[in-house]
C-alpha cells in the first residue's frame, strides 16, 4: 500500500534515515521504519524518535556503521548514532519462552518482517514503512484501529499481557497520550493479568507515568490507573476503589510538563487529598521518583492543601499570601528558575484568578525571606553582644513577621529598634 508518509519527517531526520536505509539495502539487507514512529506519521504527527527493523544481525549492523552502541544486543537491538542523534535498530526476531512476565527467555533472529510484526504489542504499533518505496505494511489492521482510535493487542490480549506485564500500563498510557479507547477484550485482560503486571519494576511503572505527563491529557492516565486499581499493585497501603476528584484532576492538564513535581502533586491530591506530606513522600520514594521531583511535589501538595482550605473562606489577606505562598515558592525555586510573571502564571491551576493579584504583590518585590531582611545575624552580634546566639533565629523570624506585614519597616535602624524592643521584653 503506497503512502506518502515521508512528507511528515523533518529533513534533518529524513537525511539520516535515508543514509541508514540505503546502507542496509546496498549491502543486501532489508530495512523498515517501524512501530510508534510509523503510527505517529499515519496520524500526521512528527515522531519524537525513529526506530527501524532489519534482517541484519547486530554484528552485521556494527560492521556497516561507524558509531553503533550495544543498547540491547542480547535482544537484537543496537543504536546507530549519526550527528549525535540516536536511531534504534532491532533485528527481525521471534520472542520465545516468556517466564517472568517481563522479557522473553530467548530470541531467535533471521525471521521475516511479517514474523517480527507478530511479536509486537498493539496493532497500531505493528506498522512498518519502507522509506525507499514508501510502502506501508499493515498485517494486523493497525490502520483501521488508528482510524477508529482503538487500542487492541495483536492476538489474544491475555497472552500478550502475560508475556510482558508492562503492556497493560502501556495500553493505559497510549489511551491517555493518544486519546484512544481500549478495546473491550483488551481492557478485560488488564484485570485478568494483574499478577503479571505486579512483576514489573517500579522504575518501568514510574516511566509510563512520566511519559503520560508529556502528553496533552495526563489526567486520563491517572483516571485510568485509578479505575483499573493499578496504583494498589505498587502502593498496596493505599485504599481500593479510588475515586478521583475530577475538578482537581483535570486541572492536571493545565500544568506545564516542565514542572513534574507540580503534576505529581495534582495527581495524588486528586485521588488521595488527605495524605500527609510524609505519606506523599513515602509513596513517591516507593515509586522511585527523583529526589527533586519529590521535593517539588511536597511543596505543591502543601500549597494546594492550604489554598483549598482558605479558598472556601475567601481569606486572601496580603500577609497570608506573602507568608504562606509567595515565600515558600521563592525559597524553593529561587536558585532554579527566574521567578517572574511567566513562572507564576504556571501556578494558576492552584490559585485560579487570584494568581493575578499574587503577581501584583510579587512585582512590588516585598521582603519574604530572612535573607531579604536589612539586618542579619552579624548585625545582631555587633549591636547586641549579650544576646545569646540561640535567640538569633527567634529574633530574626519576629523581624521577618513585622516586615511581611509592613514592608517599609525593612530598614536597618528600624529593625535595630524592633530588636531592642524584643530584647527588653525577653529580659522582663
Amino acid at each position: 500500500m503506497p503512502i506518502n508518509l515521508s512528507a511528515y519527517i523533518p529533513n534533518f531526520h529524513k537525511n539520516h534515515l535515508e543514509i541508514i536505509d540505503s546502507t542496509f539495502k546496498n549491502s543486501g539487507f532489508e530495512c523498515y521504519l517501524v512501530g510508534g514512529s510509523v503510527r505517529d506519521l499515519v496520524m500526521k504527527k512528527i515522531p519524537k524518535e525513529y526506530d527501524l527493523t532489519t534482517n541484519a544481525e547486530p554484528k552485521q549492523v556494527k560492521k556497516l556503521f561507524r558509531t553503533v552502541i550495544d543498547t540491547g544486543i542480547e535482544h537484537g537491538t543496537v543504536t546507530i548514532v549519526i550527528d549525535k542523534v540516536n536511531y534504534e535498530v532491532t533485528t527481525y526476531r521471534i520472542d520465545k519462552d516468556y517466564t517472568d512476565g517481563r522479557r522473553p527467555g530467548h530470541v531467535e533472529f533471521g525471521t521475516t518482517l511479517h514474523e517480527d510484526l507478530k511479536r509486537r504489542d498493539f496493532t497500531m504499533n505493528a506498522l512498518a514503512f519502507d522509506l525507499q518505496s514508501e510502502e506501508l505494511i499493515d498485517d494486523h489492521k493497525g490502520l483501521v484501529d488508528i482510524e477508529n482510535q482503538t487500542i487492541r493487542t495483536i492476538g489474544n490480549p491475555i497472552q500478550r499481557f502475560s508475556e510482558d506485564g508492562l503492556r497493560p500500563i502501556r495500553a493505559l498510557r497510549f489511551a491517555s497520550t493518544l486519546n484512544f479507547t481500549i478495546e473491550e477484550e483488551t481492557k478485560k485482560a488488564i484485570h485478568l493479568t494483574k499478577h503479571i503486571t505486579q512483576k514489573i519494576s517500579l522504575e518501568r511503572f514510574q516511566d509510563e507515568i512520566l511519559k503520560s505527563f508529556v502528553g496533552e491529557n495526563p489526567a486520563k492516565m491517572i483516571q485510568l490507573l485509578a479505575e483499573e486499581n493499578i496504583f494498589q499493585i505498587f502502593l498496596p497501603s493505599i485504599p481500593k476503589d479510588l475515586k478521583p476528584n475530577e475538578t482537581i484532576l483535570y486541572k492536571l492538564n493545565q500544568i506545564p510538563n516542565d514542572l513534574v513535581g507540580f503534576q505529581l502533586a495534582f495527581a495524588f491530591y486528586s485521588i488521595l487529598p488527605s495524605l500527609t506530606l510524609k505519606e506523599l513522600e513515602t509513596h513517591l520514594r516507593t515509586l522511585k521518583f527523583s529526589g527533586q521531583n519529590i521535593k517539588d511535589s511536597i511543596l505543591f501538595f502543601d500549597l494546594l492543601t492550604k489554598w483549598n482550605q482558605i479558598a472556601n473562606t475567601n481569606s486572601f489577606a496580603t500577609y497570608t499570601i506573602k507568608k504562606d505562598y509567595l515565600a515558600p515558592v521563592k525559597r524553593h525555586f529561587l536558585n532554579r528558575y527566574e521567578l517572574n510573571q511567566n513562572f507564576f502564571k504556571k501556578l494558576k491551576p492552584i490559585f485560579g484568578d487570584q494568581i493575578e493579584s499574587m503577581i501584583t504583590i510579587w512585582e512590588e518585590n516585598p521582603p519574604l525571606l530572612l535573607s531579604d531582611l536589612a539586618l542579619n545575624g552579624n548585625h545582631l552580634s555587633e549591636n547586641f553582644p549579650n544576646l545569646p546566639k540561640t535567640k538569633f533565629g527567634e529574633v530574626l523570624n519576629q523581624l521577618l513577621d513585622i516586615v511581611l506585614q509592613t514592608p517599609k519597616e525593612n530598614e536597618y535602624l528600624r529593625l535595630i529598634q524592633h530588636t531592642a524592643d524584643f530584647i527588653n521584653k525577653l529580659s522582663k
